[in-house]
């Protein structure tokens, strides 16, 4: 068994690499083939994931021709490094790994939102009338689910804007008739007025433990997992106990060390003793440098490093290369964009 170092954990099988975990249900009869006596664990495992409304891939083995997943990936991936290219064209790109599907899972959602937002903004004349098609209907699809899961409504809407910036800015650039054009200009905009709109739900006063209940420990380790400095903001504005909690000094200092090297920290804290640093005024000056902060995904696109096809990472895929431990790379939506023939 080998583990990846994003935590998918991997099984061999008649020399074939499986995903043993991570959103993977086994059918019942097959499962003890996987891994002996831990089926019970693995199953459990995706039952659990199924109870929290997140998707569960199933994973057919078949005795007599063995792995036969049908799992979205994309082949034929020319070059290394910032020169991968793919010769397919971006419809068959999106078919090929199910985007339409994924962008409405919980995991995959904020990836394709990002990834939709730089397609717009930075190839929007070079998107064929199917393609913009997919994409308008994609974001109308995301609008209804998040506002249905009540999630991701920020994100969304920055997306939502700027898509219709870009649409106002190239409108004779893009292809199609006039009247299709505004037919799509219009589907944006209901879309962004829907979310700006949009309301949370207010819990009910069910006697039953909420955030604030929580020990300040806890309410400190939750906030270290949040990758933006905006999010700990917001989060700092809703009351003024979580005020204390967003600025306390190991909440900025797991930022900083999330986001800078030692290389961009030292010009600040060389000089200084590390227990009396301020990782506030340390982010603070660190981040006049930085133009583009790392972002965290629930799932994202990754590049096998032994058969080089493109696939979800959490999903996983089956490689060619079955000799070979699990190994990839990850692709950012902006590296994702760099990769399609545009």
């Amino acid at each position: 068994m080998e583990t990846s170092s994003r935590g998918n954990v991997y099984v061999k099988i008649d020399g074939r690499w499986v995903i043993a975990t991570l959103g993977y249900d086994l059918d019942t009869d097959n499962a003890a083939q996987v891994v002996a006596g831990n089926s019970r664990d693995i199953k459990s495992q995706a039952n659990q994931l199924q109870q929290i409304n997140q998707r569960a891939v199933y994973i057919n083995i078949d005795n007599r021709t063995g792995y036969q997943p049908d799992l979205p990936i994309l082949r034929n991936i020319q070059g290394i490094g910032r020169q991968r290219k793919t010769n397919e064209s971006i419809s068959t790109v999106l078919q090929k790994l199910n985007f339409e599907e994924y962008a409405l899972q919980f995991r995959e959602f904020a990836y394709c939102c990002e990834f939709y937002r730089l397609l717009v903004k930075h190839k929007l004349h070079r998107l064929s009338g199917t393609v913009q098609k997919h994409v308008f209907g994609v974001l109308e699809l995301m609008t209804n689910a998040a506002i249905s899961m009540e999630l991701f409504i920020p994100p969304l809407k920055h997306t939502l804007t700027e898509v219709l910036d870009s649409m106002t800015d190239n409108e004779n650039a893009m292809i199609g008739s006039k009247s299709l054009r505004r037919k799509h200009h219009d589907l944006i905009s209901n879309c962004l007025v829907r979310i700006s709109r949009f309301q949370y739900t207010q819990r009910e006063d069910d006697g039953k433990l909420c955030l604030l209940d929580l020990p300040k420990e806890c309410l400190i380790s939750i906030m270290k997992k949040l990758d933006q400095p905006r999010d700990i903001v917001n989060v700092a504005l809703t009351c003024s106990t979580l005020e204390v909690i967003a600025m306390d000094n190991e909440v900025w200092e797991s930022m900083c060390l999330y986001h800078f090297n030692d290389k961009a920290m030292s010009d600040y804290i060389s000089h200084i003793e590390y227990y009396s640093v301020d990782w506030l005024d340390v982010f603070k000056f660190c981040s006049k440098k930085m133009k583009v902060f790392k972002r965290i995904y629930g799932d994202d696109l990754v590049v096998c490093d032994n058969c080089r096809g493109v696939f979800w990472r959490v999903v996983g895929h089956d490689c060619l290369n079955k000799e070979e431990a699990p190994s990839h790379t990850l692709l950012t939506p902006s590296d994702f964009l760099d990769l399609l023939n545009l």
